[in-house]
């Protein structure tokens, strides 16, 4: 038998997205099992050189991403031509506009579809924090996605349970649809670190988040916490490695609030974050809303105590293996990231979330996820069992 095809389709190639981060490991993880090729949608390209030295073609459609509450008809017409051509077993979709064009460019192809719900599909809850959402043309993508999603021939892979729950529920899809199939990762030793490399001094407490600015990462709410924490550990220092987004200005007039200018890092973007959370000796993720942080794992796995708001996609990836506080309390956020770095048994605590987050190693989910391919493409006989 020949090899499978595959065709993934992504919203972007972007550095700074963590699903798309996500997706090229897997690209990468199953290369030696299926033929691939990756359709991007949108402009921004900056894993796309690690697809190709891998031997996985990338395909631009061309479109920008600013306009694609508009322009997404003309998305689905590009990338139906692109499977006449190649002509894949079975697409894998990644992000909402992915999902929606390739559910649509597949319908009268007779292609089927695995889709990925990546974030929470509490409505009320994207449009707090999304605005876009918000909007007529975020609320019509939102209504012809929902018709799609339930009268294609699609089927659904959830990186969480909540992440399955909350867009069932959304888009009226039955649960025997998903399968729950969680974003790998490495599991390998901690990186060599150094915190001269990040401008931040040795001998000091220090607190580490990695996360795009934007307002579901809610950094205001950590800068907010870091100030109560600096009462007690007057010389600490936390350091906030991220894109620039919408939620930039929010956050630095929180710094400013504070009065917390020469304490509190932006370091942008970095490709070296795990070496950031390595020097740490807490990691603290103050997001709203996820659908499953893999940051968290990352943290937990290289050794580093995790702290975080107890929003539902946190309680069940950490599995009681993180010190939480409830969402949106910065106060009690506080408490826990004193309580993580004077945590008595520390060492026995770091081994035992290093052995849960073992779990989600990525050569696990790489194959779960080729299983799931499989029987998509009818290549596999017993079907995948929703988790």
């Amino acid at each position: 038998m020949t090899r499978m095809r595959v065709m993934h389709v992504v919203d972007s190639l972007a550095a700074s997205g963590g699903a798309e981060q996500r997706l090229v490991e897997e690209a990468e993880a199953i290369a030696d099992r299926f033929d691939q090729r990756v359709v991007r949608l949108y402009g921004r390209d900056e894993l796309q050189p690690r697809l190709e030295q891998a031997g996985i073609p990338v395909i631009a459609l061309g479109m920008t991403g600013r306009h694609a509450g508009r322009t997404w008809p003309v998305a689905v017409l590009r990338l139906r031509r692109a499977l006449r051509e190649w002509r894949p077993d079975v697409i894998h979709t990644t992000l909402f506009s992915a999902n929606l064009t390739g559910q649509l460019a597949a319908r009268t192809l007779g292609i089927p579809v695995v889709s990925s719900f990546n974030r929470t599909g509490d409505i009320t809850l994207q449009r707090t924090l999304q605005p876009g959402v918000a909007g007529w043309r975020g609320r019509s993508m939102q209504a012809i996605a929902g018709r799609a999603a339930r009268c294609g021939d699609v089927h659904f892979r959830a990186v969480s349970a909540y992440a399955r729950d909350s867009n069932c529920e959304l888009f009226d899809v039955p649960l025997e649809r998903v399968t729950v199939v969680p974003r790998g990762i490495s599991v390998g030793g901690a990186p060599a670190a150094d915190r001269a490399a990040f401008g931040i001094a040795d001998g000091i407490p220090l607190f580490v988040n990695v996360a795009r600015l934007v307002p579901e990462k809610a950094q205001h709410l950590l800068v907010d916490a870091f100030a109560e924490v600096r009462d007690t550990l007057p010389d600490a220092e936390l350091a906030i490695a991220g894109a620039s987004g919408s939620a930039e200005p929010t956050v630095r007039a929180a710094i400013a609030r504070h009065g917390l200018d020469g304490a509190v890092h932006l370091l942008g973007w970095r490709d070296d974050v795990r070496s950031l959370v390595a020097v740490a000796d807490v990691f603290v993720f103050s997001s709203l809303s996820e659908g499953s942080p893999s940051a968290v794992l990352e943290a937990m796995v290289i050794g580093t105590p995790v702290v975080a708001f107890a929003i539902a996609p946190v309680v069940e990836l950490t599995g009681g293996h993180a010190r939480l506080a409830p969402t949106g309390a910065p106060g009690l956020l506080a408490h826990e990231m004193l309580a993580a770095y004077n945590a008595p048994e520390r060492t026995t605590e770091i081994a035992g979330a290093q052995a849960w987050a073992a779990r989600f190693a990525l050569s696990d989910v790489a194959r779960q996820l080729g299983d799931l391919l499989e029987w998509r493409a009818g290549r596999r006989a017993e079907p995948v069992r929703a988790a």
